[in-house]
């Protein structure tokens, strides 16, 4: 028979406290290391394309849109909302399924972005690691991006063309 004394069952509690104490913390540490994410997709109307773009035609001497050009968006981005960081991947819409890129796209394109969630708007800068348009590899992405309405601005660059990109997605946090 073992017996246990008071003495024993307060220095038990003392280390189930103890060992409570540093569960609870490890908890927490995994909790803080958790990564906060964001995903951010959606087929976007392109409203404009300057001077030499990919997607410009030239008619006379302007350069100017077809009717209504629709590009695909994917971004995942994770960190604290301080500083979010992700890839993204974008293309052209299947003129039959504009929510599935065309099987054939020049315009394909992968990138990387870095940036912030605060309150409801996601803002993400980054670069374009690939891309079939000359001159794009290396321009500027932005990205913004609203949790609450899902709108969201897509703009790429490069030395001789920027495009704007607007529509609404889903914007939602992972």
């Amino acid at each position: 028979m073992v017996t246990v004394s008071r003495r024993h069952v307060i220095k038990l509690g003392a280390t189930g406290a103890a060992v409570a104490v540093l569960g609870v913390r490890g908890a927490g540490q995994a909790l803080a290391a958790a990564t906060n994410g964001v995903h951010i997709h959606g087929t976007l109307v392109v409203l404009s394309d300057t001077p030499g773009g990919p997607l410009s035609t030239k008619s006379g001497t302007a350069q100017q849109l077809p009717p209504v050009v629709k590009f695909i968006i994917s971004i995942e981005a994770w960190g604290p909302d301080s500083d979010v960081s992700g890839m993204g991947w974008g293309a052209s819409a299947d003129s039959g399924d504009t929510t599935q890129p065309a099987r054939v796209d020049p315009l394909q394109r992968i990138y990387s972005q870095r940036g912030s969630i605060v309150g409801d708007v996601v803002t993400l800068k980054g670069r374009m690691l690939f891309t079939n348009v000359p001159g794009d590899e290396g321009g500027p992405i932005i990205t913004e991006a609203n949790l609450a309405t899902g709108h969201i601005r897509f703009t790429a660059g490069n030395s001789l063309s920027n495009a704007v990109l607007e529509g609404t997605g889903v914007v939602m946090r992972i």
